[in-house]
């Protein structure tokens, strides 16, 4: 019966049960296997005509050692289909998908879990690999990746206007400790990332063209590069491509569009920047914007001066230190003058990534100056008068004076003395001031969010749920809606059913799940090693699992730094017993995004039955609760 059981297993997992086959002989019709589609777009795979699947068979195969599963295939003989359990557990692990007898694409579960969490292009379907680390059958990092094939996901990702899918080609915190670039080169790259998703937005405002339906033809690269470590002292040879350029059809209309830079990080090219409008020229590095190169050869005033931008970049010395930096602050005012000295000379539709780097330098500036020093300041609240003049209620306009509201704000609760409370409910009128002013611009969802985690710690949960909801109801598309609709999961999360499941972080294979501690009371504690509180909390919840385990006490502990190997290593300074759990992402993953979690750490009870008992929790208070629930 074992093979029967085997069937069973290939429609789990999700999705579909096979039923009626009881004999160990028995196989699954061909319309059955047929009905399984590859979870990624665009697979190029044989698929037979309804009239030749009577001739179509189905054929159990072994493996050398151990593992059986299912192939299909045409009256040929030629592979159709290949579904396989490799480890016995009668439940197929590996789905492989055929274009003219070979394989092309496959579906692999590498945790065993019944979800497939990695896709792979063969053959003539291609060669990259991608991990799906949530399992929601999005891509999430890559593997394996050649430069044509990064460009075909870069266009994807503009011309649907999905960033999840561009950062899924960025270079992660991981990948850059792996590389071991020089710090100069290091710094550019942070700059870069920092940067994608508005550089990423701006190509999206100007490309609106693009639809599903827009066409990759051809990427043009340039020679990649190859910098040995004995010449920049980085931990290996860095392999790099400058840029590229694709070129895509829409509507029978050609046009280009910049890759940005890529680094070969194992055997996948990922992405150090965004892509822009426009071709690359033939010089190679050649300053763009926009899509337009500067013509620097008929502007040498503007060459002196994009020379001298790129001098003073070179020098930063970004490492974050406490209190006022008045260097760091004469960088970027260094850096403001340089910028506004060249925006004249650019054309005006090409001018709003410049004028948002002004921004950027200035409000890094005035964060970084001393309390008597007002000169960034100043500028800043100027220029933002002069944009909101100029261009009311745009887009770039918002960005200014989203920046001047962040910067008022770090310089603000950096003042020894002030009163928190009245800070913030100054902060959240300046908010709710600016959302009203820009209702509909991209920092807005932002600006939701913050309100109701404001109005959440001034004790005004009604008015938080209602900012949360409006990023729900008016940015439907928008990446904050997670984080959103999880606020309001989090808030009304007291009398309900808490559900929690995951990876445990000590073994990523062995899933997780809240539910198989009914019966204790679970203090549910979300935490990274980043936090200056963990380490004097994991001290305090020691001591109260050392008192309350014997009593029913259960800690599970939710870690969101944004990786593993961060985790791994606090955890080897301080450490507690308990169910830990991960997730790559940060506080922008899954299991932060659920709760809507913002804030580190966050505290959540659960008691015997299963429903939160406090949403909000403090170490300190910890113990009065678990006496009250623990007799």
């Amino acid at each position: 019966m074992r093979l029967s059981r085997s069937i069973a297993g290939l429609f789990s997992g999700g999705l579909a049960m096979l039923a009626g086959f009881q004999a160990a002989q028995s196989a699954p019709a061909p319309g059955q296997i047929l009905s399984f589609k590859p979870k990624q777009e665009g697979i190029q795979i044989t698929i037979p005509a309804a009239a030749d699947e009577p001739s179509l068979k189905v054929e159990l195969v072994k493996g050398a050692k151990k593992g059986s599963g299912w192939v299909l295939k045409d009256s040929q003989g030629t592979l159709l289909r290949r579904f396989f359990d490799t480890n016995d557990d009668n439940r197929i692990d590996i789905w492989s998908y055929y274009r003219d007898g070979l394989e092309v694409y496959r579906e692999t579960d590498t945790n065993f879990n019944g979800k497939a969490d990695q896709y792979r292009w063969l053959n003539s379907g291609g060669a990259k690999t991608g991990v799906d680390e949530n399992e929601d059958e999005r891509i999430d990092n890559w593997l394996a990746m050649s430069p044509e094939e990064a460009s075909q996901e870069i266009l994807r990702a503009v011309s649907t206007r999905d960033f999840s899918r561009l950062k899924s080609l960025l270079l992660t915190e991981a990948d850059l400790k792996h590389l071991g670039l020089p710090s100069d080169i290091d710094r550019k790259v942070r700059e870069q990332l920092s940067g994608a998703a508005v550089k990423f937005q701006a190509t999206v405002a100007k490309t609106p063209g693009l639809s599903d339906k827009t066409a990759w033809l051809h990427v043009e690269m340039t020679t990649p590069l190859c910098l040995p470590t004995d010449q920049t002292g980085a931990r290996a040879d860095i392999y790099r491509y400058a840029k590229g350029t694709i070129l895509y059809d829409t509507a029978g209309k050609t046009d280009w569009m910049q890759t940005g830079e890529m680094f070969l990080v194992n055997g996948a090219w990922k992405l150090a920047d965004a892509p822009i409008p426009g071709a690359v020229s033939e010089e190679d590095g050649a300053p763009r914007v926009g899509g337009n190169r500067l013509d620097l050869e008929k502007d040498p005033e503007l060459k002196k001066l994009v020379d001298e931008l790129a001098a003073l970049d070179a020098t930063i010395d970004s490492t974050p230190g406490a209190g006022a930096n008045p260097a760091l602050a004469k960088h970027h005012l260094s850096r403001a003058d340089l910028l506004e000295k060249i925006l004249p000379r650019v054309k005006p539709e090409d001018r709003d990534p410049w004028v948002r780097q002004i921004a950027d330098s200035l409000g890094s500036a005035m964060q970084n100056s001393p309390a008597t020093d007002t000169k960034a300041g100043t500028r800043l609240a100027s220029l933002e008068e002069q944009l909101a003049m100029a261009l009311p209620g745009s887009n770039l306009a918002a960005y200014i004076s989203f920046r001047k509201l962040q910067s008022d704000y770090s310089v603000r609760i950096s003042k020894p003395g002030e009163d928190f409370a009245k800070l913030q409910a100054d902060w959240s009128a300046q908010l709710t001031k600016f959302v009203q002013t820009y209702p509909k611009a991209e920092d807005t969802p932002d600006a939701l969010l913050q309100l109701g985690m404001i109005n959440e710690f001034l004790g005004k949960d009604v008015e938080a749920r209602n900012w949360y909801g409006q990023v729900v109801k008016k940015f439907a598309d928008k990446p904050q809606v997670a984080k959103a609709s999880g606020s309001i999961r989090r808030l009304d999360s007291e009398g309900q059913l808490f559900t929690l499941s995951g990876k445990l972080l000590a073994n990523p294979a062995q899933d997780f799940d809240i539910a198989s501690l009914k019966d204790r009371v679970v203090v549910v504690y979300y935490w990274a090693g980043w936090n200056g509180q963990t380490v004097g909390d994991f001290a305090k919840l020691k001591l109260l699992q050392e008192t309350y385990a014997p009593k029913g006490l259960e800690l599970v502990l939710v870690n969101l730094d944004t990786t593993a190997e961060e985790a791994n290593a606090f955890l080897k300074r301080s450490t507690v017993q308990g169910h830990h759990l991960h997730q790559p992402g940060g506080l922008d993953g899954k299991l932060a995004t659920d709760y809507g979690i913002q804030v580190l750490p966050q505290i959540f009870l659960v008691g015997k039955d299963g429903k939160a008992l406090g949403k909000n929790l403090q170490v300190s208070s910890l113990e009065d609760e678990l006496k009250k629930h623990l007799k």
